[in-house]
This record gives C-alpha cells, structure tokens and sequence, in this order.
C-alpha cells in the first residue's frame, strides 16, 4: 500500500463531521450505587479457551476483543448501534463529501504503550492499515494509500465512495497492531507465539490454564483512555450452556458472554426465580431466514415465492425459534432491532387459502390426486432446501418448513449434504445453485446490510455473499446503503431494500427473536445492556463496580 506523509494543509476535501456518541466513561467516573473497583469479573462462555492472538477472532479471548478488551478496537458500535470512537484507538472521524476519503484522528500516543512495555508509535498506526490489506482483509482492500497528516491524524483513500461504509463493516475484529511483532510474520492466522496476544487495550493476557478453559488478565495501570474499574477478568469456557448456567447459580461466575450465542430459552425457567440473576433480556437484531435461489426453478417464480410466505406457520416459528419469547416478522425482512427498520410493512400472516390461489395461477396443480403438486409441465416438484448449520435448531425449522409448505401441497426435501458435509455447502453457495436456503443473519451483519447480504447478486471476495436477487431496482438500493454518507442516508436505503423484500419476497425472516445474555446483580452494578449483544461491551471495564 502506498503511504504518504502531508502535512494537514494539503487537504483539500471538504470534510463533513460525524457527531460522536458519548456513551462512555473515559472520566472515570462511577456508576450506579456501588464505589469500588471490582476485583475480578468471572465472564463464562461456550467458545473455546484458546487462539490468544490479536489475529483470531473466532476463540473466547478473540471474540471478547470484539469489545476493546485486550486489543484496542479502531471504532465501535454504540448502545444505539451507531459508530463511536470512546474508549477506541480512534476518538473521532471526518468524511469527505465524495465518501472516498475518512480522515482519522486519535489521542497524542506519548502514553499508550504495548503490553510488552513498548511505545504505541504512528508507524504502527500506518503499518496495521497496510498489514490488513497484505492479509487480503476484504474492506482493507478497498484501500488505495494512507496518508499521514500530522502526528495524531491519518487518512484513508478509498477507490469507492464506499468510506462510510468501511467504518460500519471494519468495525468488531480489527484493531492497531504492534509492528514489531507482526511485520515479519507472512501467515497470521497461524501464528501462535505467546507475544500473538500483545494489544494496547485496557487488559493485559497473563496465562491460561488449558485443563480449566480459563484464562487471566489483568487491568493496564494508569491506563490513558480512562479509569479501568474492573481490575481482573477471569474467562472461563464450559462445554454448553447448562454448566454455564449452572455456575453463575453457584457464584463461580458473574455474567455470560455469547456474541450472537444468546442463552437458549428452555434454559430460562432455571433462573427466573433467581432474585441475584438478571436474564439481560433485550430485541435480537439476528434472524433465522430463508433465501431463495433465483438461478432455479421453480423458487425464481414470484408467486411460487409468494405462496411459500403465505404457507408457513409464523406463530408455530415464532414459538419454536423463540421459545415463547418470539414474535412474528413483518414482510421487510428484518428485526425491529436494526436502524432503519419499517414498522409500516404487513405482517408475515398465514393464508393458506391464498397460497393456493397463487399455486394455481402459476400452474403449480396436483395432477395425480396425491395431495402434492406438480410442475407446469407435469413433472415432479421436489424443492430442495440447504442448511446454513447442523445444529438441532436448524433441523427443527427445516422439518416445520416441510410440514407447513406440505399443507399447501410443496414437497420439500432437506438436501442432506449440507448438514453433514460444509465443504458441499460452500460450493453450494459459490455456485449459486441452491433453490431454498435457510440459515442466519448474525448480529454483525444484521448491524449494516442484513438480510440483502444474502439476497442481492453481489460480487464480494467473501463467500459470506451469495445471493442471487440482481433485479436493477434491488441492486441500486443495496448499492445505496453501501455508498451511504451517514445513518439517514443509509436508512433510506435499507427501507426501500425493505420495501423490495415485501413486493418480491426474495426473502423471508421466519420469526423475531430476543436475546438473553444473563448476569449477576449482587455484587456488581453498573451493566449497560446492549441490544442483542448484552452487557458484555465496551463500556463495561469503565462503568462496572462493585457494590
């Protein structure tokens, strides 16, 4: 990558300001009744207790990091689910009015340093940009030159006028790197030396006991970014959810962490009369979903699409997916937990009677009295649908959506590889050549693009993007909330996605959902519940405290 040093007077963008949230405590101060620091916070989680390094973003230590724990994070989500820079790398950001330029600006480095007691230096601020894209990091690749302006200042150049949206999609896993440890190692995600876990976040990695699944880490002394008031973190791994459970009744831990794992609602009932454990119940802006295929037949037909919708049991879904705690989806799409949500869109209603009607004029008729229709042409109609996972959750919506798409006289088949072979799933996907795929908008994705990311015919390096939707209307849309200069603009966009998704059904969001990442309130205070993420976040190592 090609960088530049220019002085801040060659800028010649005009530059339009975000404003910032200031959801933080970079003060220090205390929150809630209590006044003391907590001495340790036990997190426990089912993600596995190893790969501590800042290249690894799939382990417990490497998902935590998704909150400016070990590692620094450029930026992140708010409580809102908007961009903010407290108590990140980066406090605040300028983007330029063609949307191809973001200019970066952070603290003056003097005391920040690296776990390993090594100044935070600007040439490590240019190389982690560079090293990013020599990793092949898909949104690092829409970078052409960073140049630095000043000694707290960089900008990014982009070939797109997609910056905005590189903020909101390069957000949870990436953060400034230490040159030194990493400018000569080629292969990232294998590195594994114990200095892999060197970041300049608030908590130092101390060890790990493999035997236990716990690692320990320790609070930075006079940490810049503010007043750490936690000061030891203890994360423990169990092997599911009920020993988790389990030990947070007990005491042996404070509060669950998942990402997007929410606790499994048949769970609940072990800890609503628990008066010290709070279920940290908040909206999912995570969906099930299914995606058709439109490179086949007969998902490519709009009424065939239609019936689909109109056949399926919500409130059955919303029960079965949510526990009891769910609720239908509307037409659009999405959770009404994501930005720029339409209320106004019909809501996802059973009609058996009109999923008939539709069937009938696409000359999808039962021809030889079985109770199952055929093709146009009289040929068997098997419609094959593709599972995203092989957890039990999957299977049990697979079999519902047979059930219900049965009672409409659509025969339905699971295509088995997928379940038991995901090298087939993933070629599946590359080849566009599914008819019907269920799988999950995450939370993550859930935060920019959501469901389009899987519907709209895109062309990404990832093979997260396999969608097959390339109506113009469709693709102008997705392509504005990509090119979008702030959250109105974006908003604007995704509704019009909404709109297409409930004129077209591309897509369907089979129920909504809410989170429950549970956490003990009788010796701490001071959590700040995230939607659909908990209380595990950025603010927690600055705003917890004991009582």
């Amino acid at each position: 990558m090609k960088i530049k040093r220019v002085i801040a007077a060659c800028l010649a963008a005009v530059m339009v300001v975000l404003p910032l949230s200031g959801c933080g405590n970079s003060s220090g101060e205390q929150q809630g009744n209590g006044s003391g620091h907590v001495e340790v916070l036990r997190i426990g989680t089912t993600y596995k207790n190893d790969g501590y390094s800042a290249m690894n973003s799939e382990s417990a230590y490497g998902r935590l990091n998704y909150h400016s724990f070990s590692q620094l994070n450029l930026w992140r989500f708010d409580e809102e689910g908007k961009l903010t820079g407290d108590g990140c790398f980066f406090k605040k950001w300028e983007i330029s009015d063609d949307n191809r330029q973001v200019t970066l600006h952070f603290d003056p480095l003097g005391s920040l340093k690296w776990h390993d007691g090594e100044p935070v230096t600007i040439e490590d601020v240019l190389f982690t940009f560079d090293y990013y894209k020599q990793q092949n990091m898909t949104w690092f690749l829409k970078i052409t030159s960073v140049d630095q302006i000043d000694d707290t200042s960089i900008r990014l150049n982009f070939d797109e006028d997609e910056a905005f949206a590189f903020m909101n999609e390069a957000t949870l896993s990436y953060y400034i790197l230490p040159k030194h440890i990493w400018e000569n190692v080629t292969e990232s995600k294998k590195y594994t030396e114990p200095n892999a876990a060197v970041g300049c976040g608030p908590y130092k990695f101390v060890s790990a006991d493999a035997d236990a699944q716990t690692s320990y880490y320790e609070a930075v002394s006079d940490y810049p970014l503010g007043e750490i008031t936690v000061d030891k973190v203890e994360l423990k791994s169990f092997d599911n959810q009920s020993s988790l459970i389990m030990a947070m009744q007990s005491g042996e831990i404070d509060v669950m962490y998942g990402y997007s794992s929410s606790l499994d609602t048949t769970l609940l009932p072990t800890i609503e009369s628990d008066p010290n454990i709070d279920p940290g119940e908040s909206l999912n802006s995570a969906t099930y979903q299914i995606v058709f295929g439109f490179n086949q037949y007969p998902t490519n037909d709009l009424n065939f699409r239609k019936a689909v919708r109109y056949a399926l049991d919500y409130e059955l879904l919303a029960q079965s997916i949510g526990g009891g705690h769910g609720q239908i989806a509307n037409e659009g799409a999405v959770s009404p937990a994501c930005l720029g949500y339409d209320s106004s869109l019909p809501e996802n209603k059973r009609d058996l009677k009109k999923a008939a009607e539709l069937l009938d004029q696409a000359g999808f008729v039962d021809k030889d009295g079985d109770g199952m229709r055929e093709l146009p042409d009289g040929s068997p109609m098997n419609v094959k649908i593709a599972l995203q996972g092989s957890t039990e959750i999957y299977k049990r919506i697979a079999e519902m959506i047979q059930t219900n798409l049965a009672e409409a006289g659509i025969r339905v088949s699971v295509d088995e590889q997928t379940i038991s072979n995901p090298d087939y799933t993933k070629q599946l996907r590359t080849n566009s050549a599914y008819e019907i795929y269920l799988g999950m908008t995450t939370v993550g994705i859930a935060s920019w693009t959501g469901i389009a990311s899987y519907i709209a015919d895109i062309t990404m390096t990832s093979n997260q993007h396999f969608g097959t939707y390339a109506d113009p209307a469709y693709l102008d849309a997705y392509s504005g909330m990509m090119k979008s200069k702030n959250y109105d603009e974006y908003s604007a966009a995704f509704k019009d996605i909404q709109k297409m998704n409930a004129q077209e059904a591309p897509g369907i969001a089979l129920a909504i959902m809410k989170t429950y990442f549970p956490y003990r309130t009788d010796k701490i205070t001071g959590w700040v519940n995230y939607p659909s993420r908990g209380v595990i976040n950025g603010e927690t190592w600055y705003k917890a405290v004991a009582k």
